[in-house]
């Protein structure tokens, strides 16, 4: 028995086209939509962040003073009067962000220290957790810039480095002052100042901006097909 070919050939009113009865039409795939923009907006704001941290280096970062240890020694002994106040608030000494990278003299408190006649003489040098922080940041500043693919990553963990960086240098700077003068690190503190405290919320405010960038467009792919299935029923 010889079967013809236009036989075996599916009908064309059997093929089931799309926008016919039973097989409606798919709905087009969505995307994420805005996401450049929003993107570019966020390198943005991370890079002005970065550079405004940057120039906060500029600022008194760190500041000496006596240990209250000390202070409430002192104040025990008749013989040796009283500290001037302004030994007791205003410190010692404060290094800016730039002072303490690139080494430089601080700004001495005259009124506590009026034996200091050149402040060079507490020139502390380079401190090497500061200066690296100084490069962390700068390097999160060329990133951000020049690199948009792994910008995210990069920039947000940098913030968090830098910060730590400057707080354990800040934590540090007591016992280097203190060896540098030859004195015991029991009698000298070291206290985080307006510079610090404006770099690590300069810092902050991009790894929380990084942060929120991420869990939203995570939420947005993870939306993305309930969204579909119901614009599809809709149909």
């Amino acid at each position: 028995m010889t079967v013809s070919w236009q036989a075996m050939s599916t009908p064309d009113r059997l093929i089931a086209k799309p926008g016919g009865p039973g097989n409606p039409p798919r709905a087009p795939a969505r995307h994420v939509t805005g996401g450049r923009p929003r993107r570019r907006a966020l390198r943005l704001a991370s890079l002005l962040l970065l550079l405004a941290a940057l120039g906060s280096f500029g600022f008194a970062m760190v500041r000496i003073s006596f240990s209250p240890t000390l202070i409430a020694e002192l104040q025990q002994i008749p013989s040796l009067g009283r500290l001037p106040s302004a030994c007791v608030s205003g410190g010692i000494a404060t290094y800016s962000g730039l002072a303490l990278a690139a080494g430089g003299s601080p700004s001495v408190n005259a009124a506590c220290l009026t034996r200091i006649q050149d402040a060079g003489q507490a020139n502390l040098g380079s401190q090497p957790l500061a200066l690296l922080a100084l490069l962390v940041i700068a390097a999160a500043v060329a990133v951000t810039a020049w690199s948009p693919r792994g910008q995210r990553l990069a920039t947000g963990g940098s913030g968090v480095l830098a910060c730590g960086l400057l707080v354990v240098n800040t934590l540090n700077l007591a016992h280097v002052f203190a060896g540098h003068f030859h004195q015991g690190a029991s009698a000298i503190v070291s206290e985080p100042d307006l510079g610090l405290w404006v770099v690590a919320g300069l810092l902050l405010l991009v790894v929380l901006a990084q942060l929120g960038s991420a869990g939203l467009d995570w939420a947005r792919r993870a939306l993305a097909p309930l969204e579909e299935i119901a614009e599809t029923g809709h149909r």
